[in-house]
């Protein structure tokens, strides 16, 4: 979402290997790898980003033009990372194979799950224990019980069953935006990147650009917090990606595998987005410390990076 390699000192690597033998680091990866240098991955780097933003701008206009995030168009732009990552790969002549393709150890995969449904539970916990947001929504409440045809069944049984077909049915429709994302940045760019420069860069720098791309997004549809500073909240989102992209890079080189930072994408758009900040009544100043252009999911990323680079350079990530 690699220690002692600093920024512009020349490596051999290439992104991702094919295969490796588990017991070998991604440093030692870096060193063992001879066919690339650090000028290769420049250009692999600005081929995809040039690319990715190019087709992405298709679909944002149209979204720019609605003014509304329409779910199709959505889904289109979440997968042009993916598709920037297959032509920088034809273009340069690697195999699409050569992405970290294999589904891993489970325990990844579950780690992935896990993390935004406990990372949010513990942000929204603070912020409804606080009195900076309310709890639960009976709004929310009232939907999921006509959605899920559940009558006038007693509130925690409609939110135990909200939340439990969300997080198991609904991360299957997440899961399928979101792969077209990870494919991108966490399949293609962080492994050039990483030819470059340390992990805890990695995080930063991947974070930078995925914040970028939101941009437009941000500012010119109804992917926002509808209310307060545009600044602030464009400010608090690349704080949000950035910490989150340690640790999604973390798991990705961790697992040698791009399906944990999918599923970690994936959980956390549907915890974040379709549970908890739904179950969260609002009051005046709620969107300054909720969702992904609040306060306070960025400082629990933040402590959870921080952790993620200390174990990474435990690790000889």
């Amino acid at each position: 979402m690699l220690s002692g390699i600093g920024f512009g000192v020349k490596t051999t690597v290439r992104c991702p290997p094919i295969t490796w033998h588990p017991d070998v680091t991604v440093k030692e990866r870096a060193i063992q790898s001879v066919t690339a240098n650090s000028n290769d991955a420049v250009k692999a780097i600005v081929l995809f980003v040039v690319i990715t933003f190019a087709l992405s701008a298709v679909f944002i206009g149209a979204m720019l033009r609605l003014g509304a995030m329409e779910q199709l168009y959505v889904t289109a732009v979440m997968w042009m990372p993916a598709v920037g990552a297959f032509l920088t790969c034809a273009i340069i002549k690697r195999p699409i194979a050569s992405l970290p393709w294999a589904w891993g150890e489970w325990r990844w995969n579950i780690y992935a799950w896990s993390l935004p449904l406990v990372a949010g539970l513990v942000a929204y916990s603070i912020v409804w224990l606080l009195g900076l947001g309310g709890f639960p929504n009976m709004e929310t409440v009232a939907a999921w019980a006509t959605q899920f045809g559940l009558g006038n069944a007693a509130t925690p049984f409609v939110i135990f069953v909200g939340v439990a077909l969300l997080a198991t049915a609904g991360i299957v429709g997440s899961l399928a935006r979101a792969v077209g994302e990870e494919i991108g940045w966490r399949g293609f760019l962080i492994w050039e990147l990483r030819k470059l420069m340390p992990f805890w860069a990695v995080g930063v720098v991947s974070g930078l650009i995925w914040g970028l791309w939101h941009v437009p997004a941000i500012l010119g549809t109804d992917y926002n917090a509808g209310t307060g500073s545009p600044a602030f909240q464009v400010a608090l989102f690349f704080a949000n990606v950035i910490t989150a992209s340690v640790i999604f890079a973390y798991f990705t080189f961790r697992a040698t595998s791009l399906w944990p930072a999918a599923i970690l994408h994936a959980s956390h758009n549907l915890f974040v987005q379709a549970i908890y900040t739904p179950l969260t009544v609002f009051g005046p100043k709620t969107h300054q410390w909720v969702d992904e252009f609040g306060i306070m999911l960025p400082v629990i990323y933040g402590i959870l990076a921080l952790y993620f680079v200390y174990r990474a350079k435990l690790e000889g990530l």
